[in-house]
């Protein structure tokens, strides 16, 4: 299910993006006025206009996705303090699930008479 999924997702998305590349591949010149450098205008570069765009949009989805995982550290650490305190929490019930099972345990002599009784 997750395959067709994909295939239905990303396959009009490829097409998608190959029909912009093929639309804008013509040369365009990038400047980079406030860098200092290169000519009176600074420094420039020439690449395809869809080699601009979808690095752009690339540089986006990292930017974006690198400030949710700044910003969601705090749960993330408080989930790994949880996660440790629910571990001490289950180790120290079993040890007293143990203890208390090690109390309840019959003594021999009882058992041996109620054997008696029933046989």
């Amino acid at each position: 299910m997750k395959s067709v999924l994909r295939i239905i997702v990303f396959a009009p998305l490829a097409l998608l993006f190959l029909f912009f590349a093929m639309a804008n591949r013509a040369p365009v010149r990038v400047f980079l006025d406030p860098l200092p450098g290169g000519d009176a205008t600074g420094p420039s570069f020439e690449a395809p206009l869809y080699l601009i765009v979808l690095a752009a949009i690339g540089l986006g989805v990292l930017a974006g996705g690198l400030s949710s995982w700044v910003a969601h550290g705090r749960y993330r650490r408080a989930a790994r303090a949880a996660r440790a305190d629910a571990k001490v929490a289950r180790s120290e019930a079993e040890q007293l699930r143990g203890q208390a099972l090690a109390s309840l345990s019959p003594d021999p002599a009882s058992n041996g008479r109620a054997l008696r009784r029933s046989g």
